[in-house]
Order: C-alpha cells, then structure tokens, then sequence
C-alpha cells in the first residue's frame, strides 16, 4: 500500500473516532459550543497539514488545511455574535470551500474512471447535503450541537474512508472495470 494511502486511511479513521468521542461525551458542549466547534476544525486542519506534509505531491491537503484553520480561526473573532448563527454560517461556508476543492479534484478522475468519478459525485453530494441539514438544525437547536457534529463528522469520515477505499481499489483493474 502506498504511503498516500496510508496517510489518507489514518486521517479518515481519526475523524470517525473525533466523531465518536463527540458522541459518546455530548456533555462537553455545554460548556461552551464554540469551543469545542473550532477545536474540531483546528485538529481537521492540522491532519490535513500533516497530510500535505507527508505527501508533497497533491495540492488538495494544503487547501482543505487553508480552509479548516480559516474556519477555525474565524471563532476568535466572531465569539461575540450569537452562537447558533456564527456556528451555522461557518459551517457552511466551510462545507461550500470543501466542495470546491473536491470538485475541482475530481477534473482529475474525470478523465480517467468515470465510474469512480460517478460514486465520488455521489459522495460529495450526500456530504453537502448532511452538512446543510446539520447546520440547519445548529441554527434552531443549539443544544443539539454535539450530536449534530457526531453526526456531521463520522459521515465525512466514512465517506472519506470510503472513497479513498475505492480509490485504492480502483488501481488495480479488476475491482473497478470501466
């Protein structure tokens, strides 16, 4: 397996364990919502660091780095407004950057594998569409925060997980057959 792989699989389990332990300790955000928001973001942004860091060869880990610290670093500003509508707002902007990035990489597999192409488009949509919904719901319900973010956080792990699973399994012809 390549190192591109690995590193990719190892930042793709971390965000579905992040998930999971927001889940498993939803008390934390009552602390404070912000916090534990923005540190979510700052821990994203710096795997994605790492990743570019480990691997030199793409340039998408160094945008979705600038994206996640940019978000992330937008709560220190921002701590005064109401809570509900900065959390929702960055959380769509974050999305809306997200899938620019990753739309603009899949030009890529376009021109390769147009079936992977297809289940990544997939994917993407389903991620944009749980993000919204998410931060729909951190708009009216605050309270909800932790789960919200559980929720938003194990499916972009598992989706992520899922297509750099297929996107191993699509070198080798035999799996992925165009």
């Amino acid at each position: 397996m390549k190192r591109y792989y690995r590193v990719q699989l190892v930042i793709d389990v971390v965000l579905i364990l992040e998930g999971l332990l927001i889940y498993m300790f939803p008390e934390v955000s009552a602390f404070n919502a912000n916090i534990v928001f923005y540190t979510m973001m700052a821990i994203y942004a710096g795997l994605e660091l790492c990743e570019f860091l480990f691997i030199r060869d793409f340039k998408e880990p160094l945008y979705l780095f600038f994206v996640s610290a940019v978000c992330a670093f937008s709560g220190f500003f921002l701590k005064s407004y109401d809570a509900s509508i900065v959390l929702s707002l960055t959380l769509v902007a974050w999305i809306l950057m997200i899938s620019i990035i990753k739309i603009a990489s899949l030009e890529n597999i376009y021109e390769k594998k147009s079936h992977l192409f297809t289940i990544k488009l997939g994917a993407l949509s389903a991620l944009i569409l749980i993000s919204l919904l998410v931060a729909i719901n951190i708009y009216y319900r605050l309270s909800t925060l932790a789960y919200m973010l559980a929720l938003l956080y194990l499916c972009y792990g598992f989706l992520e997980f899922g297509m750099d699973f297929l996107d191993y399994l699509s070198d080798d012809i035999k799996f992925l057959k165009e």
